[in-house]
């Protein structure tokens, strides 16, 4: 037997049914929607980012072409006159390892300024070379050679790293003068943090206690970063 709906009913049924359906394609639109939205947004900051580290990365470069170019600039008026007679200190301009301060060449007065690296031995050879071109006799040089410890290696933030020297040794008043103009005028940094004399003014005695320097070399590194 054929069961009688009301054709409202029926209606009502079909419109709720409906209903349903379109909300449901309402929420599944939303939910796209938002995941889209959500995606987009993403892409957007990261390009941002992406933009940033560029005009950044552009913009460090251009500062390293400026100080290349300066460098270079600066390069060229030291060493551009090498052919004169007289060199950046007013010595002697000459390339002779023997040339003793203020005589020397450019390059080699420009490196030895504050050397890159220890070199304990170099350095002993160099005030001997001093007290020698300013007639000291019976000199003595000593300190501790800490080149087993001592690491020269290129860093970031290089800074000046001291070395202790004493010396000691004889000569007229004329000759200690002469070493004490000598050490003040080298292209290489020496601080006299103690000095003693004794004697006459024809045979006198120095004691000095010396502190000079050496700075390790800048590293300098090109490094990539990944933008997330």
């Amino acid at each position: 037997m054929k069961l009688a709906i009301p054709t409202k009913r029926l209606q009502i049924d079909k419109a709720q049914q409906t209903i349903l359906m379109v909300v449901a394609g309402a929420v599944v639109v939303s939910i796209f929607s938002l995941v889209s939205a959500k995606r987009l947004l993403s892409e957007a900051s990261f390009q941002r980012q992406v933009v940033n580290s560029k005009r950044d990365a552009a913009k460090q470069l251009s500062q390293d072409v400026a100080a290349a170019n300066q460098l270079t600039s600066r390069y060229a008026t030291i060493f551009a006159n090498s052919s004169e007679s007289t060199n950046v200190l007013g010595g002697r301009n000459t390339s002779s390892s023997n040339a003793l301060p203020p005589d020397g060449d450019n390059p080699r007065i420009v490196l030895n300024a504050l050397p890159s690296v220890y070199d304990f031995p170099a350095l002993i050879s160099s005030v001997s070379r001093i007290l020698s071109g300013a007639g000291i006799s019976n000199p003595s040089i000593s300190g501790t050679d800490q080149s087993a410890t001592t690491n020269d290696a290129p860093t970031f933030s290089p800074q000046p790293q001291p070395i202790n020297l004493s010396v000691s040794g004889s000569g007229s008043f004329y000759n200690v003068k002469k070493l004490i103009r000598d050490l003040e005028r080298s292209i290489r940094p020496f601080d006299v943090t103690n000095l003693q004399l004794s004697g006459s003014n024809a045979n006198m005695t120095i004691s000095l206690n010396l502190t000079t320097y050496y700075q390790p070399a800048k590293a300098l590194t090109i490094s990539t970063e990944t933008v997330q």
